[in-house]
């Protein structure tokens, strides 16, 4: 009797132990699904944000391209300009006037001086003397004081409009009779000082035509037109796609950041 007690005994030990060792294992593998939840749900939000940042980049990247890649490329040669952030790109087809002398560029009316006066004579801008080690030029360059804030720094000139300037000149010079009369013309001086001009003016052109080396390709386009039957009734049609900076805003820029003409 005693024996079958002891083991009686004996195997509620043992269901207790074995009911104590699978109520912890239960709760182990609770605690154990638990902390895998979090951890997963800790990796989803991980996830989550990365992509999140990715998608933020990838926008201000985009915008990026659009309106300070001229920038970045200059930051990357450490090149500075006041204008380097006011870059707009935009697809463009070149459109020649037909015919050539409907241009507002083209011809010697009043109306064509006034247009190339608007692209052309812009007025100059100033640089602080902080932005201006950025330049890599001598101290001893003329300094100007800006109306606006009061602020002196160092007068600069856009490149673009000295260099519509030398195209103009160059226009000009092809009117020789008539720009004579013209007082503000460059083709009123000298000859020989006329000449030193115009050759600084296509050597400028030349510089930045090869600096800038368009690589857009024109096609040969059949032509019944007379006067254009000299490549087997082929000619170059020149009205392409381009990538375009805006003039336009370069030009809004330069006149709302004008500096006055006298030095300090």
């Amino acid at each position: 009797m005693e024996k079958q007690t002891l083991n009686n005994s004996s195997s509620n030990d043992d269901y207790e132990n074995a009911a104590f060792l699978n109520t912890s294992y239960l709760k182990d593998s609770e605690t154990s699904r638990r902390r895998n939840y979090v951890y997963l749900t800790l990796f989803n939000l991980f996830i989550f944000t990365l992509s999140m940042l990715s998608l933020i980049c990838a926008v201000m990247s985009q915008k990026d391209s659009s309106s300070h890649s001229a920038a970045k490329l200059m930051d990357q040669f450490d090149i500075f300009s006041p204008a380097m952030h006011e870059v707009e790109y935009s697809h463009v087809k070149y459109s020649l006037p037909n015919p050539l002398n409907s241009s507002k560029y083209v011809g010697l009316t009043e109306e064509v001086e006034n247009a190339w006066m608007d692209i052309a004579y812009l007025p100059d801008q100033m640089v602080s003397k902080s932005d201006f080690v950025k330049l890599k030029k001598p101290d001893d360059a003329m300094q100007v004081t800006d109306p606006k804030t009061g602020e002196t720094g160092y007068r600069v000139g856009i490149e673009v409009f000295h260099q519509l300037h030398c195209l103009n000149l160059l226009r000009m010079s092809t009117y020789p009779d008539h720009y004579k009369t013209i007082s503000w013309s460059d083709t009123n001086d000298a000859p020989e000082k006329v000449r030193a001009h115009l050759d600084h003016c296509i050597e400028i052109l030349r510089i930045n035509l090869m600096c800038l080396s368009d690589v857009n390709v024109f096609t040969f386009q059949p032509t019944t037109e007379e006067g254009k039957q000299g490549m087997g009734g082929y000619w170059p049609d020149y009205e392409t796609e381009h990538v375009c900076r805006n003039f336009d805003h370069i030009k809004d820029w330069a006149r709302a950041n004008a500096v006055p003409d006298a030095d300090v």
